[in-house]
């Protein structure tokens, strides 16, 4: 998508951080709509477009930098991002340990190194416990590649997928009808691949259906999952549940298409989502206590009667 090569705006707007987009929630869903400054950019006037005269002397119509162009904000709908994760940035992930140090790395690799419309690229495979940052990472590559580049990607959690594909089915779709869209998208993002119901056979289908439509239109899927590889030295499966490896959860069939076609990043560290729980707990039981110890001095504070006290002669009676 070209951009019109005009002045960004000299400061940066504290409300989009200089994307020229916010999200608003729509039917459960996070629609981009231009920021309330873009109003005022001297190239558009608002409307995202401009005139420009291309490198064969003719005008043409682009896309404004100020970030309103229509286009670009229906690239970002069309993310179908999860609203927690919408306004995550590549900058903005914290890594804690040198194995998700070297996922960020790999995922800034990944956004700069794409190339639109050309096929083979390599995808990547991020493998972690829950609350390490995976979902962070898919979000802020698809995002950073659709404001970048202009790429068209798409977001979708396996299990609300599956849901999805159950349902369309029950309504007559065909498999070609739900396969297409996701074939279409230039990057496509799945989380948390692994993670299924009672029917392992079907699930393993779909995820294959996927992977072979998207490899054979060479055209990358970027993968998240909390099961790890064989060997690993973590597991994951609730307490009671027998520890699986990715390979178990997806068949090795699947698995050594995984390997084929996906770089494989282990993203370990503190469960982020457990330290800000206890964090806020921490908060809770501060304020608790502070509140406590102002009721306990206002308490112990001795009551003087205005009327009696000495020197303030008290009104007369009756």
């Amino acid at each position: 998508m070209d951009l019109a090569r005009t002045a960004p705006p000299p400061e940066t707007c504290s409300t989009c951080g200089g994307d020229g987009a916010v999200f608003r929630v729509h039917d459960g869903r996070a629609v981009a709509e231009p920021c309330a400054h873009t109003r005022g950019c001297p190239s558009c006037g608002g409307s995202g477009r401009v005139f420009v005269t291309d490198e064969r002397g003719y005008s043409v119509v682009r896309g404004c930098a100020c970030g309103a162009d229509p286009r670009r904000l229906a690239l970002l709908t069309g993310l179908r991002l999860p609203l927690k994760f919408v306004g995550r940035t590549l900058d903005g992930y914290r890594p804690y340990r040198s194995e998700q140090a070297r996922a960020l790395a790999r995922a800034r690799r990944f956004v700069d190194e794409f190339v639109p419309q050309a096929a083979g690229t390599r995808a990547l495979l991020l493998c972690g416990p829950p609350g390490t940052g995976k979902t962070h990472l898919l979000a802020a590559m698809l995002r950073e590649l659709a404001l970048r580049k202009g790429v068209r990607g798409r977001y979708e959690e396996f299990f609300l997928l599956l849901s999805d594909i159950r349902d369309g089915f029950s309504r007559g779709l065909s498999s070609r009808e739900w396969l297409e869209p996701l074939r279409q998208v230039e990057v496509l993002a799945i989380d948390e691949i692994g993670k299924g119901g009672k029917n392992r056979e079907f699930e393993q289908g779909v995820l294959d259906e996927i992977i072979s439509v998207r490899y054979n239109a060479g055209r990358p899927t970027l993968l998240a999952t909390n099961y790890p590889r064989p060997g690993a030295p973590w597991s994951f499966g609730a307490e009671g549940e027998t520890r699986e490896t990715l390979e178990q959860r997806v068949g090795q069939r699947i698995y050594s298409r995984l390997h084929e076609l996906c770089d494989l990043v282990d993203v370990l560290g503190p469960d982020h989502r457990q330290d800000q729980h206890q964090k806020r707990e921490l908060l809770d039981d501060q304020e608790a206590a502070h509140v406590a110890t102002d009721r306990s001095a206002v308490e112990a504070t001795p009551f003087h009667d205005s009327a009696s006290s000495p020197g303030r002669p008290r009104s007369p009676r009756g």
